[in-house]
């Protein structure tokens, strides 16, 4: 007896239906995106009106308006909303691209002239604010930035996770007070922070202006972002891995230590890398607890220290051209390293094998 095996059928994709556009929609889509195009042009190439105001007076209305008579006229009433709300997403969308682009092209052509290597490892110890780019630079205040952020991470990140931990797994009397609290400190103003520093340990002679107290200032708000993002993390471990470690003896301690933790770390190390991208840029609590310096200090309990946005505020209001320039050399370092941190954010928080 011979059985013979027919070949499967593979089964036929239904057409997507949105793929189908005809020759009207194509024209209505094309009159609907070049018309206000046309007329912005024209009206920025003849009146002296501003351009931010023509695009938010005229344009953005205009388009809102051609993409629904558009649609109207090609599928009637029942394509209007799609098409407004389409080109409105559409355009603004389009409008946060550009103003990120212009800001992040801004900070790279007025800062891109300042980089070079004596840049970024010189101190300003000796220099004017006439002084050529050619000497100095941001290498004391690069170390300074790193000093006060390793301090702030070494004391937010084990509370943050304790924290969390606490909210999570423990679930102690006290776990609503807990959370209440991290959540009231994500709104503390950052220079509420760098106040309450200021106030109970400089003003009090504890430690004068220097790297532990800017790390402590900055810790205030670092807590918050790393307690939250890892009670989250914790949050996505399964009920039914901590149950099985519990019944097969293992103290909840040992539980957290053991299982919990691991297989939470690649979301812990995203919460950590969040949580230093949210306070690396931070002027205000620097101004009242670091001060600034133009020499390299690593003494991180005496003297004051520089930092980059502390640079970035002096140099900018100095009124020197060459200073001015300094300062947003010193500033596309600094949007360099926070593109960094994110763009590792964004790799670690993908979900690996093994790991939440």
């Amino acid at each position: 007896m011979t059985i013979t095996l027919e070949k499967p059928i593979n089964p036929v994709k239904p057409p997507k239906p949105w793929a189908k556009r005809n020759k009207s929609t194509v024209i209505s889509n094309a009159i609907a995106v070049i018309f206000p195009i046309l007329v912005l042009a024209a009206l920025f190439f003849t009146t002296e009106i501003p351009g931010p105001v023509l695009v938010v007076v005229v344009f953005f209305p205009l388009q809102l308006l051609t993409a629904g008579v558009t649609s109207f006229m090609d599928k009637g009433k029942r394509g209007i909303g799609d098409a407004v709300l389409s080109v409105g997403c559409v355009t603004a969308f389009g409008l946060v691209v550009a103003l990120l682009g212009s800001v992040v092209l801004s900070v790279i052509a007025r800062g891109f002239p300042a980089i070079r290597f004596s840049f970024l490892t010189q101190n300003n110890i000796y220099i004017s604010p006439t002084t050529d780019l050619t000497y100095g630079g941001i290498g004391h205040a690069l170390l300074g930035t790193l000093l006060v952020v390793l301090i702030a991470t070494l004391i937010a990140v084990p509370l943050g996770i304790a924290s969390a931990i606490y909210i999570t797994d423990i679930k102690g009397r006290a776990a609503g007070f807990v959370r209440f609290m991290v959540q009231a400190m994500s709104g503390v103003p950052s220079i509420v922070a760098g106040l309450f520093i200021f106030a109970a340990i400089i003003l009090t002679d504890v430690v004068g202006f220097s790297a532990i107290a800017g790390g402590l200032a900055y810790a205030i708000l670092m807590l918050p972002t790393v307690a939250r993002t890892a009670e989250e993390v914790l949050r996505l471990v399964p009920k039914e891995v901590r149950d099985a470690a519990v019944a097969l003896g293992s103290s909840r301690a040992r539980v957290t230590m053991r299982i919990v933790l691991p297989t939470a770390k690649t979301g812990l190390i995203t919460a950590v890398v969040l949580g230093v991208a949210r306070i690396i840029g931070e002027t205000a609590p620097l101004l009242l607890t670091t001060s600034n310096a133009n020499n390299t200090n690593l003494n991180p309990f005496s003297d004051p220290v520089s930092t980059i946005p502390v640079y970035i505020f002096q140099y900018l209001g100095s009124g020197y051209q060459t200073s001015i320039q300094r300062a947003w050399g010193a500033a596309l370092v600094l949007l360099i390293v926070v593109a960094i941190l994110f763009g590792l954010t964004r790799y670690l928080s993908r979900n690996k094998r093994g790991n939440v």
